[in-house]
């Protein structure tokens, strides 16, 4: 996808990310759950409310990030800090009680 930016063809560009997120989101969270489930680790697909609000704000700022069709670095530093800035609010967020 990135190589495909550099080169200025923003559709691939965004096919190729979004298909990606598709594919992780469709298969590989599933299969962790079922890995889980073997391995005796009590895992569900059941988000809670803070990842539930954290996935529906990533959707909608990176639609309206997209939504013009036009790429600019600092758009791609937005993305890029909003992205730190989630790790770090996992990072720093309790787990809820009914997760132990």
């Amino acid at each position: 996808a990135v190589c495909f930016a550099m080169h200025n063809k923003m559709e691939i560009s965004l096919g190729v990310a979004i298909g990606s997120a598709v594919q992780i989101s469709i298969f590989v969270i599933p299969l962790n759950v079922l890995a889980g489930w073997a391995m005796d680790k009590p895992m569900t697909l059941n988000f809670h409310v803070f990842e539930t609000v954290i996935l529906l704000l990533t959707t909608i700022s990176v639609s309206f990030m997209i939504s013009d069709g036009k790429s600019h670095w600092l758009k791609g530093a937005m993305l890029v800090s909003a992205y730190i800035m989630i790790g770090a609010s996992f990072w720093a967020h309790a787990e809820p009680d009914s997760m132990e």
